[in-house]
This record gives structure tokens, sequence and C-alpha cells, in this order.
């Protein structure tokens, strides 16, 4: 038996729940249809090998199981208890479960935490009990746990009933008729299910120990996931980062799209951020594959088991019908694939196979392909030479006589000789019979939706080319640098630029002063034009508070500036003065952008980019990682903002200093590291950066503080 990794200390316990030698259902019944039925008809369906015991001291057999009055009186160990009884009976059960030695407890019951603070409370009794003896807990609120290779249903899902194949996929849910559906998505596809887990309200094992064990299982190709809430973030991050080493894609939907949270954020950076962006952002820096919809998870599922990860985000489109194939071109772009330009040799070729066509990708096989069988065989021959083609997708119709059924089989034959992956995509929302066996023998995915195709074509791309980036990851740190202030709260000007300067991220000359006629000696010393700003710890953003003046070319200007600033800022605090005014150099040459920090309570420090300026959280232009970040990682988090243009020079402006923009980032990223258990939000908004070799200056800068954990 191959030694499990330990990543959450559960994986022993696990694979025991999923490979038990025994079987017991406390209080099964013989009543068809009853879930307290389903436990012990679906081992019986499944044909489990090892001993079941039913416990029923109301009757002497159910079937051909004998009954005993209790699970005391079991005769042998048992590994796996199945417990569908009312939550008052469960606790009972439970403990004697505990007393007579079994390993782990299945608890389908409702009526538990979920009802509020009584059904907290027998949770923690049952908790209490098991942890007595070691026995773990699967739920409650569960419909069970199922090994569908070895026949072991620990179960009350119906849906077993009907019959689920054994495959090489892993379901594991919190939400068990969501998962239900999956299933039979699954099996419409002809796709097998080897292990499945309904997590429940996971009070003693939970969602990251079942997907630890799923992904280091040698016959499961994928593990896909229904998720609610990530109740132990660093145990799902570590699993996570596993699977990823180990090459095996966890799919998922992760349920709670909402921006509430950022309503509550000081800094624009919490604003832009939000909590479901975190979860793309980590998902993203993992590998880990989330999608919208359970159709979508079928679709990568398939096409992963089908072709594997590819290697590249380059399609070659080889369609029946021409205007197909530019309707697939248009469309591949949505989802982050290219349809290169062929190189020279390959266009040679589909010139000579393609007499009244164009040697395009996409390649329209033009109405040749119902007279010559082997036309797409011989463009996929073409398309699996040129280097920058990952993927084949064939567009394909039912085509007049057996013109169709020979090219499949053509087409399948060059696939065989070939190292590209090829699918197949139905126009017509159909595949005969003989095609549906052709392809299905080969190994290759046959879609009806392009969308579906195209979404996990651009899903297992990106899963790549994260996989791909994870392997040669290695992040320097010179160790924590600078302090920050004994409390919580907005961070004061100063303190906060001595902080960043220890990170080499540096504003203009600046000076904090305390009334304006000191303003006016530091315009002076510092040098016109200037920018006055009100300094106050209450306020978090300065021009929503009338507390920015710009562009000062005169002593003048800056006294009338300040007088505004103050008074305007006294209005904003209800009555109280500011803190003074801070006189900074006005640079005015650069690009305008947002950097910063946010320190999500589950996940950690998260960098954030984007397009700056006080339109910040209009425009929505940003992305996030997981601090901290190498300089690739920011260059790749500088070319995703669609800012971007204005830093490679828009309209005649000079480029941007994009090199030093990416050590800004990187830099910023292990401030957040360095200081997570401080630093709350961060925000630099806006950073310019300048021309190309003048470097970038942190202009405003907001450091909100936590109190340290």
């Amino acid at each position: 038996m191959t030694e499990l990794i330990r990543v959450t200390g559960a994986e022993e316990d696990v694979r025991r729940l999923w490979s038990p030698r025994s079987v017991a259902v406390v209080g099964a019944s013989s009543r068809p249809g009853a879930l307290s039925w389903w436990p012990l008809e679906l081992l019986r369906r499944y044909g489990f090998r090892g001993p079941v015991h039913a416990v029923n001291p109301r009757r002497d057999r159910i079937g051909d199981v004998p009954c005993v009055p209790s699970i005391s009186e079991v005769d042998g160990p048992v590994d796996l208890a199945v417990v569908p009884l009312a939550a008052a009976d469960t606790v009972v059960a439970v403990k004697e479960c505990a007393a007579a030695g079994v390993r782990t407890v299945v608890l389908p019951s409702q009526g538990f935490g979920e009802l509020g603070e009584e059904g907290r409370a027998a949770e923690r009794e049952l908790l209490a009990a098991a942890r007595e003896t070691g026995m773990r807990i699967v739920g409650p609120n569960t419909d069970g746990v199922a090994n569908l290779a070895l026949g072991a249903l620990a179960s009350i899902q119906p849906l077993f009933g009907q019959g689920v194949r054994p495959g090489r996929v892993a379901v594991v849910t919190q939400s068990g008729a969501t998962a239900a559906s999956l299933l039979v998505r699954l099996d419409a596809e002809g796709i097998g299910c080897r292990l499945y887990a309904s997590a429940g309200n996971e009070i003693d094992l939970g969602l990251a120990d079942y997907l630890s064990v799923a992904v280091q299982d040698p016959e499961v190709g994928v593990v896909v996931s229904f998720v609610e809430a990530i109740r132990r973030p660093r145990d799902f991050v570590a699993v996570a980062e596993l699977a990823a080493r180990l090459g095996k894609p966890i799919v998922l939907i992760k349920v709670g799209r909402t921006e509430q949270a950022a309503a509550r954020a000081a800094a624009h950076t919490g604003a832009l951020a939000g909590p479901d962006r975190i979860y793309d952002a980590l998902f993203r820096s993992l590998g880990v594959i989330r999608v919208g919809e359970l159709s979508e998870i079928v679709a990568v599922v398939k096409l992963h088991l089908g072709v594997g990860v590819p290697d590249s985000a380059g399609l070659g489109v080889m369609s029946v019908s021409g205007g197909q194939a530019g309707a697939i071109a248009d469309r591949a772009p949505e989802f982050g694939i290219r349809v290169p330009v062929l190189g020279e040799p390959a266009q040679e070729r589909l010139a000579e196979l393609l007499p009244f066509g164009s040697p395009l990708n996409p390649c329209d096989l033009t109405g040749e392909v119902a007279v010559r069988h082997d036309l797409a065989a011989g463009v996929y021959r073409a398309y699996d030479a040129d280097p920058g083609i990952g993927l084949v997708i064939y567009a394909r119709k039912e085509l007049t006589g057996d013109a169709g059924r020979h090219a499949a089989r053509a087409l399948v034959a060059a696939r065989a000789e070939g190292a590209t992956p090829l699918v197949v995509y139905a126009m017509d929302g159909q595949f005969n019979e003989d095609e549906t066996a052709t392809y299905a023998g080969a190994g290759v995915p046959a879609f009806t939706s392009l969308s579906e195709l195209l979404t996990a074509y651009g899903a297992l791309v990106r899963h790549g080319a994260a996989l791909r980036a994870r392997a040669g990851r290695a992040v320097a740190s010179a160790g924590p640098r600078g302090v920050l202030p004994v409390g919580s709260g907005t961070v004061d000007e100063d303190a906060a630029r001595t902080l960043l300067a220890e990170y080499g991220l540096r504003g203009p000359a600046a000076e904090t002063v305390p009334d304006v006629e000191s303003a006016v000696a530091a315009a002076e010393r510092i040098g016109y034009p200037v920018a006055v700003k009100v300094v106050s710890r209450r306020i978090a953003h300065k021009t929503e508070a009338g507390g920015v003046r710009l562009g000062l070319t005169g002593a003048g200007e800056v006294r009338r500036a300040g007088n505004e600033i103050l008074a305007a800022a006294r209005r904003h605090l209800g009555g109280d003065p500011a803190d003074g005014l801070l006189v900074q150099h006005q640079i005015v040459d650069g690009v305008e952008i947002i950097a910063g920090l946010v320190a999500d309570p589950q996940f950690g420090p998260f960098v954030l980019l984007g397009t700056g300026g006080i339109t910040a959280e209009l425009l929505a232009d940003s992305v996030l990682k997981p601090a901290p970040v190498t300089a690739g990682e920011a260059r790749e988090m500088v070319g995703e903002i669609r800012g971007n243009a204005l830093l490679r020079g828009f309209r005649g402006a000079p480029p941007a200093d994009v090199d030093a923009l990416v050590e800004a980032i990187v830099a910023l990223s292990h401030l957040g590291a360095d200081h997570a258990d401080r630093i709350a939000e961060l925000d630099l908004n806006p950073l310019l950066v300048r021309p190309e070799g003048l470097g970038v200056v942190a202009v405003d800068a907001l450091i909100v503080t936590k109190e340290s954990s």
C-alpha cells in the first residue's frame, strides 16, 4: 500500500473510510426507499466484499443480512458505521459506536449546527464522544461517502441506486444534491466516479481531508468539488499545492460571489479586492480550476481525461464550414486562447491539400471534405507538425452518405500517429452512432457545445501555465525591515513613508507641517510646483474630503490652498481640526497606477495592481496575486491590467519605466508578507510610473494596521 503524504494529518483515517474492511448500518431499515434502507441496499448492489452488519433491535434480519440489537454486539471490528437516525438518536448512537471501537461514523442526520446554538451544542457533544476513542466523524448533515471501485458505499444518496459506473474522477462536495446532479451529467458523458465524499457540517473530517487523499490516489485522474465555504484555509492551500506538485487538477465551483465585505474596507485596495476576487486570485496561483456551472466541470473533466494538460494556448481550427471556422476563431480570445498564424511549412502543406481554399488557420475544408475522406486527416497532420498548435478542433456536421463516418475513421488514425491533441465539435449539436463510437474508441473528446469546449481548453491552458510557474518559483526574502506603530488604525504620513523607504519605495520630496505658514516655508524649500494635502488619521481618502490641491506655483497659492484644505477638513471631521498639512514636490510626468496590499483573514496578504488615480474604484481595472510575488509574476500582473496600454506609451507619450514598476510590485509584496501580522491594508494611489529610466514614485500612501495576531 502506497504511503500517503501527510498534509492535513487525517490521510490514513480517510483512506480507511474509503477502503473499509467492514461496514455497519446503525438503524438499518427494511422499508424500500427509506433513507435508512439505502446504505444496506447500496452495499449489496455494488458488491461490497467485506463483512456488512445491520443494527436493528426490532428485526432478526434485513434481506440476507442478520441484525444485532446494538453496535456493541457486532462480531468483529467495524471500520465504518453509517448512522441514518434522527438527530437526538444520533447523539446516543455515536456514543455507543465510540464505546464499541468503531473507527469512523457517517452521520446523515440534519438538525445540528445549521439550526443554531442548540444544534452546535449537540455537535460538540458528538465530537467529545468521538475524541475520547479517536473515532472520526463524517458530517453530520451528509449523504455519505463511497468508493465505487470497491463497492464500499456508506451513503443514503438515492442517485447511487440508479447505478453510477466506477471511473477516474473523485467528487468531494459540500452539497449532496448538487453532487448528485454532477454525477448524472458525468455518467451521461460516459465518465465514472471512483471516490465520493459529501462533507456535511465538517465538525471533524473536512473538505481538505478528503481532497488530500483523493489527489494522492493514483487511479484518480481529476478531482472535482462543489464548495460553499473553506473552513480550514491553510489545509486547503497545502492540499492544492500538493495537487499542483502531483499534476492532479482540482476543478471546482465556489459559490458566494459577493462584494459586501468590500464596502467595509478603508482603502481603495480593499474595495477593489473584495472577498470573491481573493478566491479567484488564490485559485489561479495554485492552479485550481474554478468554473461557474456543472456543465463546465464536466467539460473540463472530459477534455482533461481525453487530452491531458495542453502545452500551449495555440488552437488549430478546421471546419466543414468556413463561417463556423471564423466563428470559432472569433470566440477563442474570449477564453484566453490564440488562433496563431501557421508557419510556412504548414501553410505550404495546406495549399497542396486545399486547391480551392486558403492555407490559413482557421481552415475551411470546403466542399472537398464530402468527397475526399482523408482531407481532415491531412489537415490535422499539417497542424500536428506546426509547433505553435497545442490543440486541434475539428468542427463537423452530418455529411452526405457515409462521408462523415469515413472522415472520422481517417482522422482518428491520423491522431493515433500524431502528438497534438484532437477534439471534435458537432456544429449541428449531435453525433451519429458510428462517429460517436469511432471518437470514443480512440479517446477523442467530442463536444456539442463550443462554449463548453473553449471554457475547458482555456481553463486547462491556464492550469498548465500555473503549474509551470509554480515548478520554477523561487521567492527570496531579505527578511522583515522597518517597524510599524503599536496599535491599529491609519498610520501617519511620516511613519508610512519611512516604512516604504525601507523597501525601496520612495515618494517625492515632502514635508509634514502643522499650519499654513509652515506649509509656505516648506514649499519654498522643496521648490515649485507643489501639491498640498490634508494630514489626518481620520481621513483615508483626501480627495473626497476636499483635502488636495495640485499644481501650486507660488507662496500665495500655497497659502490660499492651505486655508481651504484646513477649513474643508474641519467640516469633514465635524468641527475637529486636521493634524496638519503635507507639502510635496509635484511630479508632472508619469502614468498613475494603484498598487496595494490587502490582508485576507483566511489566506493572508495579497498584492494588488491596477489603473490608478481617483477613478480606481470606478474603473475596477486591477489584478491580485498572493504575496510575495516573483518578478515574472509581477510582470504578468502589469500585462493583465487594461491600463498597461498607457504604460507602453499612449498617443505619443513616452514608454513608462515598466522595469521599475515590476521592482516596486515585488518590493511591495515582500513588505506585505513580512508584516502580514500587522498590515490590514496598504494603498499606494497613485504610484506614478515615470518615463523609462526615471523610476516610480509613491505619491500617496495609506497604511491601515491591525493588532498583531
